[in-house]
């Protein structure tokens, strides 16, 4: 993926002299033409600015904990589930564990299945829809509250034949799911 704008050694150069002269950040911005937000990177540390690349998104994993389940993967034949019951970090306030409790509480039955497996997940489709809808047009909302309404209008128009359908479409969605051996089924 390309890199965002970075300032060029003239830019850089003015923005040492406005620095001196105790301009303000947006005043500084507006006479180079470029954001605050670059103004503020290059000016936290001059001499390493443009030198490094950002390392992305934060991991979920420490690097230790995604060896040991590589690890586990290739010298056992458990399940997904059991490896990360036994080497992913314990989260006790995981919301995933009350929603469990609670579904057990009124006994639902509930499949097994990865949490990212949006073939197997029919409410993918369902989110899918709502955001279709909601911003249909290229739509833009200018409050939360508006927003709010318009996925409230969208859902409570969603017909209960298609999710019906979403639910008896479950066995075929898993025939595909064992047929491709877990993989991907478009």
């Amino acid at each position: 993926m390309a890199r965002g704008k970075t300032l060029t050694m003239p830019e850089r150069a003015q923005v040492d002299l406005m620095v001196q002269l105790n301009m303000s950040i947006s005043l500084m911005s507006a006479r180079i033409h470029c954001s605050r937000t670059l103004n503020d990177c290059y000016m936290s540390d001059p001499v390493a600015y443009g030198t490094s690349k950002s390392t992305g998104r934060a991991r979920k994993l420490k690097q230790r904990d995604e060896r040991n389940v590589a690890r586990a993967v290739s010298n056992t034949m458990k399940s997904a589930k059991d490896i990360w019951k036994h080497h992913a970090p314990n989260h006790a306030s995981n919301p995933y564990n009350s929603t469990r409790a609670f579904l057990a509480s009124k006994k639902i039955k509930v499949l097994d299945w990865p949490a990212c497996s949006p073939n197997l997940n029919p409410i993918e489709s369902v989110w899918g829809f709502l955001t279709r809808s909601v911003y249909k047009n290229g739509k833009h909302y200018n409050s939360i509250s508006e927003l709010k309404d318009a996925v409230k209008a969208v859902w409570s128009k969603i017909h209960p034949s298609y999710l019906e359908n979403l639910s008896n479409s479950m066995p075929n969605r898993i025939f595909q799911v064992i047929q491709k051996n877990g993989g991907f089924t478009g």
